[in-house]
């Protein structure tokens, strides 16, 4: 049983474990075998049946960790930057093996499926300059798979407005941030105007509710627990935390890591480190969950270097979808599509490791600053104005999505918004029936009414 030693005064005869409600320690070889389902599961957006599945899982079965830790784990995830899944993964598995390696097990455990997949199609796509040039019936398919990704990107954008869009000030933040990212097409412009959303929230909605909000975070402040110095261990006056140590260490090496990436970008004229930095900074400002991730991509890849084409930027969003794992595995398929495996690996490290290192850095201090309600209010601003980067991403993936067929495009995007909006079906579903109902549409062009489509003479 490990031991843990606090900031406290401890009796010198009696040692006993500090581990939160006899919670079990798991080798690497049960967190893998919990963790690696989770790839083969819908998990695009944390939802109740998702938390479910984490309680079943990792509390109820492998009692390894608490409810009340999924709990505290759920809101921090929610509310800071980040891929909300794969923080959920990182969180879950470093408490489960009460060090740091457990995290990234789990994460491995959950990405690597659905991203080994992605850097092999990236790269056999990667061959083909004209979609024209493939198959008939698989670039039909590619067509279908962009009409249904509008829908995808569309119901996201639905269901974050619908939680975050609360008053006047946050739909004329979304409304402003659509306009500027539309007029500018800069990625510093995302940045700053998620900023002064945030900013903006703040100075317009303070009222006698945020004094009392300051008030009671002031107080929270001063029961502060004590602070392990084991960067293994968890506390457990706190157990949903991560050490003290561990979590100074994470911000520190994410601080180094920046350095090093702008520096070797500075010194070396090198594509691969170049689009490593813009990946690194856009899993930094992931404001508002994966979701965002999407317009800053666009913004980096396609609008300003044009590391990549338009027609494979959405393709391979819709790809990251249909398969397992996270959002966030669209990373290597951009990378190996426009340098091959090694940048798509890069690309895809690049992108995680903010994730990871901000749960680590935030969790030991999430006590301190979750009942701050100008931290909330920040939030607040920073996802409304997310909200009006995805209408734009709507705009931008809709449009190439009807570069071939404008009429079967809209008629198959509107189909998928009533799957996955109404009939509840899961992404690849859509996406798959996205991909079936364009062939159909086609074949029964030609072999029933005998006519000859459009789609390959423009």
């Amino acid at each position: 049983m490990i031991e843990m030693q606090t900031l406290r005064p401890q009796p010198v005869a009696a040692k006993f474990s500090l581990l939160i409600d006899a919670s079990r320690t798991l080798t690497y070889k049960e967190l893998f075998s919990l963790a690696y389902p989770f790839a083969l599961f819908d998990i695009k957006t944390l939802n109740a049946s998702l938390y479910g599945q984490f309680k079943e899982v990792f509390v109820t079965k492998a009692q390894a960790v608490t409810e009340s830790q999924l709990e505290e784990i759920i809101s921090l995830v929610d509310f800071i930057p980040g891929a909300t899944t794969s923080q959920m993964m990182v969180a879950l598995g470093t408490i489960a093996m009460k060090n740091a390696q457990g995290g990234v097990v789990a994460l491995v455990a959950f990405a690597t499926p659905g991203a080994l997949l992605l850097a092999l199609l990236g790269f056999l796509y990667s061959r083909y300059s004209d979609p024209r040039d493939l198959n008939i019936l698989i670039f039909l398919a590619i067509q279908g798979i962009k009409a249904s990704t509008v829908a995808l990107i569309l119901q996201l954008m639905i269901s974050m407005a619908m939680h975050s869009i609360k008053n006047r000030v946050h739909l004329s933040l979304s409304i402003l941030s659509a306009v500027l990212l539309v007029a500018y097409q800069q990625s510093y412009v995302l940045i700053l105007t998620m900023m002064m959303g945030g900013i903006l929230a703040i100075m317009l909605e303070y009222d006698a509710e945020n004094t009392a909000g300051r008030s009671t975070f002031i107080k929270d402040q001063t029961v502060t627990p004590a602070i392990i110095t084991d960067p293994k261990l968890i506390n457990i006056k706190n157990s949903h935390k991560i050490s003290q140590l561990l979590g100074n260490k994470s911000f520190y090496l994410y601080a180094i890591i920046l350095l090093a990436l702008l520096y070797l970008n500075s010194a070396y004229q090198s594509m691969i480190l170049d689009i490593s930095l813009t990946f690194y900074n856009i899993g930094t400002f992931m404001i508002g969950g994966t979701p965002i991730t999407l317009p800053f991509m666009y913004a980096e890849t396609v609008l300003n270097p044009l590391y990549i084409n338009e027609d494979a930027f959405w393709l391979g969003f819709g790809l990251a979808a249909a398969l397992p794992g996270p959002y966030l595995n669209f990373a290597i398929f951009l990378g190996t599509h426009s340098m091959g495996f090694s940048g798509g690996v890069c690309c895809w490290i690049a992108i995680f490791v903010p994730s990871i290192l901000q749960i680590w850095g935030l969790l030991p201090h999430w006590g301190n600053f979750k009942t701050n309600v100008y931290m909330t209010k920040f939030k607040q601003g920073v996802v409304s104005v997310a909200v009006g980067f995805l209408a734009t991403a709507v705009y931008y993936s809709w449009v190439d999505a009807c570069k071939y067929d404008m009429p079967t495009a809209t008629v198959i995007t509107f189909l998928s918004l009533i799957y996955v909006s109404l009939l509840n079906f899961n992404s690849p579903a859509v996406i798959s029936l996205g991909a079936a109902l364009f062939i159909i549409r086609y074949l029964a062009l030609w072999y029933y009414r005998e006519l000859d489509p459009v789609i390959f003479q423009q």
